[in-house]
């Protein structure tokens, strides 16, 4: 549920301001209201936030750098230790740089091999020119060996490689393209490369030797900024009173905590006062959830939080994307390995990861279940298995066909769901008559389902499906907006019916998916075993051991791809079809109070 905000107004004397800023900031619980046009205007402000940024940049490179056995503390802080990080980094860029173009210079040579020093200064000592041509293959002339005295070095990717010894100062024109070397020679070059990389290497067994504390004094150099930046914002989000000797601040404080900071206010000499939101208003978002649906709020989020005047749809949510996730991944097996391995690296990992492994819990159960439904164990289909315990399972296993009903027999549960939601989100918000269209397609639907269901057992249903349409069709047509005229009520009502009809349609087909992944996993993974039998030959231990790596490989695999189409596309029902069809709007900001800040 979203958590109902207060606003708070503030007035302080402008001696008094950084003082109680700092109070504020230790009291963190007042998200005040930025005023994000003047933050945008503010140089101070975005410098600070480039520097956020580039430290974010290099404690990224800094954790790739795997640690010397010996850890030492750099020798900068701060401003210090980014600029020189960054100058490291930047050599090394320039020393790659420079190797590129060595090897480039150095690869004129390849074609000629080693140059016999003394022969050819022996040569030119006695008044003769050495040139060196390439020319393509076809191109090459054997005259030119008399004209020119020209001597084939090598023939290699189509090209011909050869030189000519000429008196001095003789004209050379073969129609062939002139080498011009390097002023370095070959063995300088690569000398050259070879000190470069050597310096190269001693660049990053510095950055080694200092990573992990560099990454340590960044990321309290981050938080530094983190706190300037707030502060900055709570600046800009000042305004002057009274010949700029009372400032003002507005900012929003969760209701259930209002008594506890009015009493912590009263004694801070300033002026203050709450009032419940405004209908213009825009409080900030902060979700308050049952342990379970607290697991699911981080997805929410990356689609967007709710706006403060609609029901949070995390909740809802929540029990229908671990069913999803069951569904699509639809392995007992995958389920177990993960429920096992998440459960036993829980019990060593960091606490703010652990919320995430509870959800993978969670997943990881779903998945046995639904693999068990399905009947599926890595791969292998349980309905064809003759173990007696397995067989007394199979009441509750479903075929393909009973699965593909199923999905969409969930589709059509979490649409009409959906439906229900938005009618109380209407309602809440604007009154029944603004719900009053979507009740009428939940009776039609509904009311025509039912009767549609009594008819099959034999019922005559004829004057209550027609009672169902008429008491469903005017709230559609004719009482879909009381503030209308009644015509234009109808027109809009038949738009809205061209919609609906193929919008349910769609959304409806779409939930085949969680039916196709977890059919397409388990044939994967039947293909897989099959390949590790048939693959494995017939020599005793070879066989087994090409088995077993055969079925790591291919499960792993398997396991890798359906575990990320099960993430995505429960994700994509949740915020495509059931947002959809809930009426979904969002837009909300999170509430973030001017607190002090931890390293993050």
């Amino acid at each position: 549920m979203v958590v109902p905000m207060e606003k708070l107004s503030l007035l302080i004397f402008y001696k008094d301001y950084r003082q109680f800023l700092e109070e504020l900031r230790e009291k963190g619980v007042v998200h005040v209201h930025e005023n994000k046009k003047r933050s945008a205007e503010d140089e101070k402000l975005k410098q600070k936030m480039f520097i956020i940024k580039r430290i974010g940049e290099m404690i990224k490179r800094l954790a790739k750098r795997a640690p010397e056995e010996v850890e030492e503390n750099p020798d900068q802080e701060g401003l210090e230790l980014l600029t020189f990080l960054e100058e490291q980094y930047k050599r090394v860029e320039q020393i790659d740089t420079q190797i590129v173009s060595l090897e480039k210079d150095g690869q004129i040579y390849e074609p000629w091999g080693e140059f016999p020093k003394e022969e050819m200064n022996g040569l030119r000592d006695a008044g003769w020119d050495l040139r060196f041509f390439t020319v393509p293959d076809r191109k090459y002339l054997p005259e030119w060996e008399e004209q020119y005295n020209a001597f084939p070095i090598r023939q290699e990717k189509g090209q011909q490689y050869f030189v000519t010894v000429t008196p001095a100062g003789t004209s050379v024109q073969p129609e062939a393209d002139a080498v011009v070397f390097p002023q370095a020679t070959a063995e300088e070059i690569q000398q050259h490369i070879d000190e470069l990389r050597e310096e190269k290497e001693s660049i990053y067994h510095k950055i080694n030797r200092i990573a992990v504390r560099s990454i340590e004094r960044l990321k309290a150099y981050r938080t530094s900024l983190y706190e300037d930046t707030d502060e900055l914002k709570i600046v800009d989000a000042s305004e002057m009173l009274i010949d700029d000797k009372v400032i003002a601040l507005e900012g929003w404080v969760p209701a259930g905590i209002k008594e506890n900071t009015a009493d912590w206010l009263a004694d801070k000499g300033v002026y203050y006062e709450f009032e419940e939101p405004a209908d213009t208003d825009n409080p900030p978002i902060l979700l308050k959830n049952n342990k379970f649906a607290r697991l699911f709020e981080f997805i929410g989020e990356l689609y967007s939080l709710p706006n403060y005047r609609e029901i949070d749809l995390t909740p809802f949510f929540a029990p229908f994307f671990v069913l999803f996730f069951g569904f699509c991944l639809g392995d007992a097996g995958y389920g177990l390995l993960l429920l096992i391995g998440i459960s036993i690296y829980k019990i060593w990992a960091k606490p703010k990861l652990k919320p995430i492994l509870s959800l993978a819990q969670w997943l990881g159960a779903a998945t046995v279940v639904m693999g068990i439904v399905s009947g599926t164990f890595f791969g292998i289909q349980l309905l064809e298995v003759q173990v007696p315990w397995v067989v007394k399972m199979r009441a509750m296993m479903l075929d393909s066909q009973q699965l593909f009903n199923l999905a969409l027999i969930i589709g059509v549960v979490q649409i009409i769901f959906g439906m229900f939601l938005k009618v109380a989100n209407l309602w809440r918000r604007y009154g029944l008559p603004a719900a009053l269209s979507t009740i009428g397609w939940l009776i039609l639907i509904l009311g025509e389902g039912v009767c549609y269901g009594l008819s099959l057992k034999g019922y005559d249903v004829k004057i209550p499906m027609y009672v169902v349409a008429g008491v469903a069709g005017s709230f559609i047509f004719l009482f879909n907006n009381l503030k209308r005229n009644i015509f234009i009520n109808i027109g809009a009502g038949l738009w809205d019916t061209y919609n609906t009809a193929t919008g349910l349609l769609g959304d409806t087909l779409s939930y085949i998916r969680l039916f196709a992944l977890g059919i397409s996993s388990a044939v994967l993974g039947l293909v897989f075993n099959d390949l590790a039998v048939n693959m494995s030959g017939d020599i005793p231990v070879v066989k087994q051991l090409v088995m077993l790596i055969i079925l790591l490989f291919g499960h792993s695999v398997n396991l890798f791809m359906a575990g990320l189409g099960s993430f995505v596309h429960p994700m994509r029902l949740t915020f495509v079809e059931f947002y959809k069809n809930a009426g979904f709007e969002g837009g909300g900001k999170k509430y973030q109070p001017f607190r002090r800040r931890t390293e993050n």
